[in-house]
């Protein structure tokens, strides 16, 4: 996963990403910093439903839970 510089993130970078999405609103300035690629998987991403983002040092298991809150591990 790359961030808006074009540089690629690491795992803990995009858990803190997820947490941002998960607890902010979409016009702060915090969400803005989210990349739009990560936005894009996580909007996809139904309750139930999990998927795997690539970071530099490994790869980051993405759940939506039944409240639509993001969970990363």
């Amino acid at each position: 996963m790359n961030g808006n510089d074009g540089k690629p993130l690491n795992c803990a970078a995009v858990l803190a990403a997820v947490a941002v999405y998960n607890n902010s609103s979409r016009g702060s300035a915090e969400f803005g910093a989210i990349p739009r690629a990560l936005v894009t998987i996580l909007d996809g991403l139904t309750p139930g439903k999990t998927t795997y983002v690539k970071g530099i040092d490994r790869q980051v298991q993405l759940t939506c839970g039944k409240d639509k809150k993001i969970v990363g591990q």
